[in-house]
């Protein structure tokens, strides 16, 4: 046989064995080849997590007013669920407030600025009918005076920004004295009670969202190539030396995650899950299934169909 021909069967002979391994490497710096596959991809013992959760603390000291909700309770976004004493804060807001919308000193140097302007034209109208009426460190001084105004007419408007921004403070400062919710969610714990004093960060309650859950579970690594994020992923519950009817519910959601790091031949991923029910806990354990490549395919097939 001829070297050539040695040559061409070796090759095709590491070939047939490189795809038979699950996958290829190419000739230039040996970096594998790797083609997504179709294949599910099934983990177990995935951790169940929540996405929001929240504990509210205090942005300042001071007494509490009311602490709204109890433990169970559902609140809505933007909801206030608890506040300090504000009544110092609210009153000096409501000065500031007055401030901010007085504008006499604009006004009143807007019309002294007029004036100013006409008597400065009057001495010059006066000199130019009767030459030297009134006398050149007078009229030089009137000439001062109106440009002066003008720039009392700014200083005002100044001092008018300053209150406003001086408002703004203040509507600031009474937002540090109530907590609100940030999102849709339950009360779970509450820490505080009315008329208890709170320091800054003190935790008052915690609010956690159930609707949407985190599946995070680890890929092998000759299968994580295969997963990306967008993924459609189909979650059951999996809990040890137990046969729950809840077990055989299935909830689908999508791989939000893919990690970048390896950790002993595995690669973590989480997925996101409507939680239908409140069935899938924090804490308890779950399968998770994996479609690897089913979003191109129905990309693929809906380009197909039009």
């Amino acid at each position: 046989m001829k070297s050539l021909d040695i040559v061409f069967l070796c090759a095709s002979v590491l070939m047939i064995a490189g795809l038979k391994s699950g996958g290829l490497t190419s000739a230039v710096g040996g970096e594998p080849v790797v083609g997504r596959q179709t294949k599910p991809i099934t983990l177990i013992g995935c951790r169940i997590k929540l996405i929001e959760e929240v504990t509210l603390a205090s942005a300042r000291p001071g007494i509490l007013a009311f602490v709204e909700p109890d433990e169970g309770d559902t609140v809505r976004a933007q909801q206030q669920v608890a506040g300090l004493h504000d009544e110092v804060a609210t009153a000096a807001l409501a000065i500031a407030a007055q401030q901010a919308k007085n504008d006499v000193g604009v006004r009143y140097a807007k019309k002294a600025a007029e004036v100013a302007k006409a008597v400065h034209q009057k001495s010059i109208e006066a000199n130019r009918l009767a030459r030297r009426s009134i006398p050149a460190i007078e009229v030089e001084r009137l000439r001062l005076a109106a440009e002066k105004s003008v720039l009392e007419i700014e200083q005002a408007e100044h001092q008018l920004d300053v209150n406003r921004l001086a408002r703004a403070e203040k509507q600031a400062e009474l937002k540090a004295y109530r907590i609100l919710a940030p999102f849709d969610g339950i009360v779970t714990r509450v820490y505080k009670s009315t008329g208890e004093a709170v320091r800054q960060g003190d935790p008052i309650l915690q609010v956690v969202n159930p609707s949407r859950v985190r599946i995070e579970g680890y890929v092998k690594i000759n299968d994580f190539w295969n997963v990306k994020p967008g993924d459609p992923v189909k979650v059951q519950l999996d809990i040890d030396n137990v046969e729950l009817e809840v077990e055989k519910q299935t909830f689908k959601g999508r791989i939000v995650f893919v990690d970048v790091k390896v950790k002993l031949s595995k690669v973590r991923v989480w997925a996101e899950v409507e939680n239908r029910d409140n069935v899938l806990r924090a804490g308890l354990r779950a399968r998770m299934t994996i479609f690897p490549n089913r979003r191109a395919s129905n990309k693929t097939a809906s380009k197909s169909e039009n």
